[in-house]
């Protein structure tokens, strides 16, 4: 028989085993109410093939009849792995507390979420169930969405576990013919051991719900409240932080829900199905976008938390300095328990078969365990999604080898800038799908260490009593679950790699792009320059041309005047034409090369350098000097009479000078004339010269004036070794002491001469300054 008939079998076995017990029990009450002088009542005889595997229980504490219980889920599992331990087949190696019963109806779901006090996060997630204009005002709690509606796609699983650990769903629970999505969810999570003589009591309870609606959420609120801090629950789902487990520092919390509980938050990416939508506060595209090239990402999230119920074992003093709280209390791990997971993630990527009446959970940490590493490889499969569109979008196509047209796509930047678009959305995406993995990976390796799996962990389930049957047969369970999350943290890191590698490669394709890129701009900027040097070209020929017609037009405008002779002899016109426009012909054409312009430019200096000299010798003249000097004023040269000695020229050199004086160049160079020419005569001494308030003649002012100190001893030139300049005197006066005396040689003044020269053909605005 194939291992699929046996699987097929073995459910069959496990539906007659609850229709037999069904039936046994409709039995017995039959019996109780037909006979009353029988104490006793004959247990009915089974089929061979059931009898094999019945066992005989303790006394229900509400008959005192024996009643047979058939386990055929424990048969079910050693079947299907081949262990034939009988660790299965006891009792003690499970939780055998049940559950606290509960049971709520729909108006009181509505009275909850009318009247509770929400945070904001439960604001946000129940926003179109409480708010004025929301679904407590429709008759109907739990409606029938349109098929266009996709935001609810909800899909759910709910199992009871009872003391054989095995967990059975509650799908049978629900009506049938309910079409409602919602309305089923309600009907499997409403109450809990709500039938007092159940022969099956749940120990644990599985609350898986996927994408569920608001109303769903409000209902997990009524129906858990007591159990977990809800309000926790929807702070995890609404924020944006990283993956991070919640359960170390509990027990030291001042609410004891928080105490009993462990949780563990997923924060990360994945794709958009094709008919999903993500939840209004998840982060996606606000308009979905219709380019063959786009990628629909949203953020999702998960939350998987246990609780465990009844009385604390150990108290823990709380090591925090700021502790609020001085201690922290440790719940049983083989208490009565809750297990609840709800998914909000827009896709088809979840794990449906992580629960089934094939397992057995000795208590609920392990059932924690289970549900948590069916995350961890969701989590995968989603970034593995994520990966393969991204490689996809940036890697080059089969064909870009065989397509020249291809290859200039991904190697030089379009108008659109289409791939460093790409590129860069697809480097910041790959960086964040690092994060997530490192935060997934930081926050097992950080809670799950070894004190944990050996149960030597204060707060994290603690075994009080490692040696006993039932913590070993648990820690080496556990050991098989630990070898289980080693492999899925290796595929996890595994692809954290090569996202990482696939970082490098965009950043390669990226900085080819941006060469190739700036190579094609380089290039046609060297074309723009030639275009420009092109069109330089064309402008000058139009100007040669418009020059070629400018001497014409002149002639042509003197002999078109009205009052030029009428006779018609063209001699004169003629000779005119020749004599402007030849000469300017040959100007023009000579100023078109680099040699004429450099003769014409030479010819010009030269020019320019004899206009500035004769300028220079014309204003030397004694005439023109002792005009500047009448303008200066007479206290230039003083009285000899006055001053303490008198001036005494011998060979054309001034012996002595009273003072030193600061003049322009030209009157510098005039009064030097003057001095050489009429030695020894002295002028009568006026007031003060102030060149500020003394007016000059037009053609001295526009001569630069420059500060140059006369000699007071000695006419001869003095070594200038320790000073470059004559602007440094003040500073070196204000540090070492007096002012010294500069003299000027006459071959220093005829080097000024020819340096002015140079100057005034440059500057072109009077003489060359000193």
């Amino acid at each position: 028989m194939s291992s699929l008939g046996t699987e097929e079998l073995l459910k069959r076995l496990d539906d007659q085993h609850q229709a037999y017990l069904e039936t046994f029990k409709l039995v017995h009450e039959a019996l109780n109410n037909s006979v009353t002088n029988t104490n006793t009542v004959s247990t009915p005889q089974s089929t061979g093939s059931i009898r094999t595997f019945t066992k005989r229980r303790r006394r229900s504490t509400k008959d005192d009849r024996d009643i047979p219980e058939i386990r055929p889920s424990t048969l079910h599992s050693s079947v299907l792995s081949g262990d034939s331990d009988d660790s299965d087949d006891d009792d003690d190696l499970y939780v055998q507390t049940p559950l606290a019963s509960f049971t709520h109806g729909e108006e009181q779901l509505r009275q909850h979420l009318r009247s509770y006090n929400f945070t904001d996060a439960g604001h946000t997630i129940l926003e179109s169930v409480i708010t004025k204009n929301g679904r407590l005002l429709e008759p109907v709690l739990f409606p029938e969405y349109h098929r266009a509606d996709r935001s609810h796609n909800s899909h759910y699983s709910v199992f009871d576990v009872g003391k054989d650990g095995a967990p059975l769903s509650r799908r049978d629970i629900v009506e049938p013919g309910t079409t409602k999505i919602d309305s089923a969810i309600w009907q499997a999570i409403k109450d809990l051991n709500s039938d007092p003589e159940s022969l099956r009591p749940a120990v644990g309870r599985i609350t898986i719900v996927r994408e569920p609606s608001p109303v769903i959420l409000g209902a997990l609120h009524l129906t858990l409240n007591n159990t977990f801090d809800m309000d926790e629950l929807f702070n995890y789902l609404v924020s944006d932080e990283i993956t991070s487990a919640n359960i170390t520092r509990r027990p030291f919390s001042a609410d004891s829900r928080q105490q009993k509980s462990f949780i563990f938050n997923f924060e990360y990416w994945t794709l958009v199905g094709e008919e999903c939508q993500p939840m209004p506060w998840q982060l996606a595209d606000k308009t979905p976008s219709t380019s063959k090239d786009h990628i629909p990402i949203s953020r999702c999230n998960s939350v998987v938390a246990l609780s465990l119920s009844g009385d604390p074992i150990r108290k823990l003093r709380n090591p925090a300095r700021r502790a609020r709280t001085d201690y922290g209390y440790v719940y049983d791990p083989w208490a009565a328990w809750h297990v609840l997971n709800v998914q909000c993630y827009p896709d088809h990527r979840h794990t449906m078969d992580v629960h089934d009446s094939t397992k057995h959970y000795v208590n609920g940490p392990e059932a924690f365990l289970h549900t948590l590493l069916s995350e961890f490889k969701d989590a995968e499969k989603r970034f593995e999604a994520i990966y393969l569109k991204i490689s996809k979008l940036v890697s080059p196509p089969a064909d870009f080898m065989f397509d020249g047209e291809i290859r200039d796509k991904l190697l030089f930047e379009d108008e659109e800038f289409t791939y460093s678009r790409r590129y860069f959305w697809a480097y910041q995406t790959l960086g964040l799908m690092k994060s997530g993995l490192k935060a997934i990976m930081d926050s097992y390796e950080d809670t799950f260490t070894e004190d944990v799996w050996e149960g030597k962990h204060k707060t994290i389930w603690p075994m009080l009593d490692p040696d006993s049957h039932r913590n070993k047969y648990w820690q080496k369970r556990m050991q098989k679950l630990k070898l289980d999350f080693d492999k899925q943290m290796a595929n996890l890191f595994k692809l954290y790699e090569e996202t990482d590698e696939k970082m490098k490669e965009i950043r390669t394709l990226r900085d080819q792009l941006f060469s190739g890129t700036s190579v094609l701009e380089s290039r046609k900027s060297v074309e723009m320059a030639a275009v420009t040097i092109l069109q330089g070209h064309n402008i000058k020929l139009l100007t040669m041309v418009s020059i070629f017609f400018l001497p014409l037009t002149f002639v042509t405008s003197i002999y078109g005047m009205t009052n030029m002779s009428t006779e018609q002899d063209f001699t004169p016109f003629g000779i005119t034409m020749v004599t402007i426009c030849v000469p300017f012909f040959i100007l023009v054409g000579a100023l078109n090369t680099t040699s004429g312009m450099q003769f014409w430019r030479v010819k010009w200096y030269k020019f320019l350098g004899w206009f500035g000299q004769q300028g220079i010798h014309s204003a030397s003249t004694p005439s023109s000097t002792k005009k500047k000097l009448t303008l200066m004023g007479d206290s230039v040269f003083p009285d000899p009479s006055t001053s303490a000695s008198a001036i005494r020229f011998t060979n054309d050199k001034p012996k002595h000078l009273p003072h030193s004086y600061s003049i322009s160049t030209a009157q510098s160079l005039a009064a030097r004339k003057e001095l050489t020419d009429n030695p020894g005569q002295s002028s009568t001494p006026n007031p003060p010269f102030s060149p500020s308030a003394t007016p000059l003649s037009p053609s001295m002012n526009s001569i630069p004036e420059h500060p140059i100190t006369m000699p007071i001893s000695s006419h001869s030139p003095v070594s200038r070794s320790k000073y470059t300049s004559i602007s440094s005197v003040d500073t070196i006066a204000s540090k070492t002491g007096p002012r010294p005396s500069l003299t000027r040689s006459a071959s220093w003044w005829d080097m000024v001469l020819n340096k002015g020269k140079r100057n005034v053909s440059e500057k072109g605005d009077g003489f060359g300054r000193v």
